[in-house]
């Protein structure tokens, strides 16, 4: 595999990364949970566009039907996500083990729900476009294209909101001194609730994209928790920025590695970046400390 190769295709899996975990970063950078859920809802996102899309394009057109079904998805995975956060994290939310504990047998739970629906059998969400175009000699599907041009359209959104609207400060604000922000009036656990919504959300979509080039099944979860774990690490813990940053060289690494050895690698060189990093730089590539 030449480098252009590596560049081209860890671009394209490095957007989508980049949306799981900046979701994931921005929840611990605000609220301070580590939601070991987060891989279910990348799961969740591709199962409900694939269960809408299989009853709706009975009654209405292909295309029609799965850009509804994407939207609704997405949607759902965002309520499932502040339903998680108010029935099951929120009770405990001072206590970080007792969240960590939680949010993990919540996603064992659902893993277990999906087997018992779905079985083993990995499922796929149909893509939004067909047919490929070359870049360097490199055959690149334009559903892998169309996945980074959202992923990366989708992130800019977020840095817009987060950066440029009054909700978006609220967000900062209580992210900085959570305390301070409810003495000048900002409603914290509202900020918590469109946070967790907005963590899910981003999830969701990056299963749909995920499932519309690779094939996605109930062990997914766990597979995209430890990628996203892995990131935010690299990135820096609370550091949107630095997820990013931290989603694009995880995504080359991947594919060089899945091209040179295996897929299953990929995984493992993963977890010895976490744990390399936590080694010689806890506070990863943009953190705080």
């Amino acid at each position: 595999m030449s480098v252009v190769e590596v560049i081209v295709l860890g671009s394209i899996v490095g957007g989508i990364w980049a949306l799981v975990a900046s979701g994931f970063s921005l929840v611990f950078g605000v609220a301070r949970v580590l939601n070991f859920a987060h891989g279910t809802y990348f799961a969740l996102g591709a199962y409900f566009a694939f269960v809408l899309y299989t009853v709706l394009s009975n009654v209405v057109p292909s295309t029609a039907a799965l850009l509804i079904a994407s939207a609704v998805a997405c949607l759902m995975v965002g309520f499932v996500g502040v339903a998680i956060y108010t029935f099951t994290v929120k009770p405990v939310r001072n206590y970080e083990i007792m969240v960590i504990l939680v949010t993990l047998a919540v996603a064992l739970l659902i893993k277990e729900i999906l087997l018992s629906v779905f079985s083993d059998v990995s499922i796929s969400v149909p893509t939004f476009v067909s047919g490929f175009i070359s870049i360097a000699g490199i055959p690149v599907t334009y559903t892998r294209i169309l996945a980074f041009v959202l992923s990366i359209s989708i992130i800019a959104v977020l840095d817009y909101f987060v950066n440029r609207t009054k909700l978006g400060k609220e967000i900062i604000a209580t992210s900085q001194d959570c305390e301070a922000a409810m003495l000048v009036g900002i409603n914290v656990e509202r900020v918590f609730t469109v946070t967790m919504f907005l963590s899910a959300l981003l999830a969701g979509i990056g299963g749909i994209l995920y499932a519309q080039i690779y094939a996605v099944n109930p062990m997914t979860a766990l597979r995209v928790l430890i990628y996203a774990f892995a990131i935010v690490i690299l990135g820096g813990l609370g550091s949107v920025r630095g997820s990013i940053v931290a989603a694009f060289i995880v995504g080359y690494m991947e594919v060089a590695v899945s091209t040179l050895f295996a897929s299953e690698w990929a995984e493992v060189v993963a977890m010895l970046t976490i744990i390399a990093i936590l080694i010689a730089r806890p506070r990863g590539i943009m953190g705080e400390g």
